[in-house]
């Protein structure tokens, strides 16, 4: 391990610093209607059928196997999850620099944990994606995952977006005396349509930090998630996922 840390730390001298960038393409910045051939396949890397916004299911060799995956009900597209290539953070890790780890977290948004996919129809073209905060980041990681929420929103500006506080059941309340988030936003522009959704909140049952008073019941249970998922209008045209406003 020494030996080959030493190698690393020579290596990493004698790289350019604009070398030690991280994949600077994102979900964001591909075009709706790229076909997957055309995706950065070098950037855009372990790709998986997805599970609405949650872990990989079904490997992927790449996506050009998008047809292997499932068409999504609500969407009428198949949803890709993949990970932004993270070969320079592992580097910055061997050199146990948090700065430099920070710097080049590939696949977090603010030092968020995140799940990224993109949505593919079946002439295998992009016609959406998928931005959602990881739940398996660690529990004093995931507590601070809604504050993504408005930061995708600000992803997003093709029109205003009209936002909603959700009602509460009657047993939801605040996490640590803070303030209930359950929130749904909308955007339709004249090409796209968004929506986005936070939480941070204790649900029925759940207790942060609690003794569990089941054994299925794990320590650390509550809600603070943030999620995005924007779609071509044009792709989803008669389907359930969005208003009607958005499938004129």
């Amino acid at each position: 391990m020494q030996r080959l840390l030493a190698c690393l730390w020579i290596v990493c001298m004698f790289v350019p610093a604009s070398a030690w960038a991280q994949s600077r393409t994102r979900v964001w910045d591909i075009p709706f209607g790229t076909p997957v051939t055309k995706l950065p396949l070098t950037e855009f890397v372990d790709t998986a059928c997805g599970t609405n916004g949650g872990p990989p299911s079904l490997p992927l060799e790449s996506f050009a196997e998008f047809a292997r995956c499932p068409v999504e009900r609500a969407s009428g597209l198949r949803e890709i999850w993949f990970i932004y290539d993270d070969e320079w953070e592992y580097i910055a890790r061997a050199q146990r620099d948090p700065l430099e780890i920070g710097r080049y977290s590939a696949n977090t948004l603010f030092r968020q944990p995140v799940t990224t996919s993109l949505l593919i129809d079946d002439d295998g073209l992009v016609q959406g994606f998928r931005i959602v905060s990881d739940p398996r980041a660690p529990i004093d990681v995931r507590m601070e995952a809604y504050i993504l929420y408005p930061i995708l929103k600000g992803l997003i500006t093709d029109a205003p977006w009209l936002c909603a506080d959700l009602p509460l059941d009657a047993r939801d309340r605040p996490i640590q005396g803070t303030t209930i988030l359950k929130a749904t936003c909308e955007m339709v522009g004249e090409q796209r349509f968004a929506r986005a959704e936070g939480r941070h909140l204790l649900k029925p049952g759940q207790e942060v930090g609690a003794v569990p008073r089941f054994l299925d019941q794990a320590e650390g249970d509550f809600e603070s998630t943030a999620r995005l998922e924007v779609y071509s209008r044009a792709a989803v045209s008669g389907v359930p996922c969005c208003p009607a406003a958005a499938r004129r």
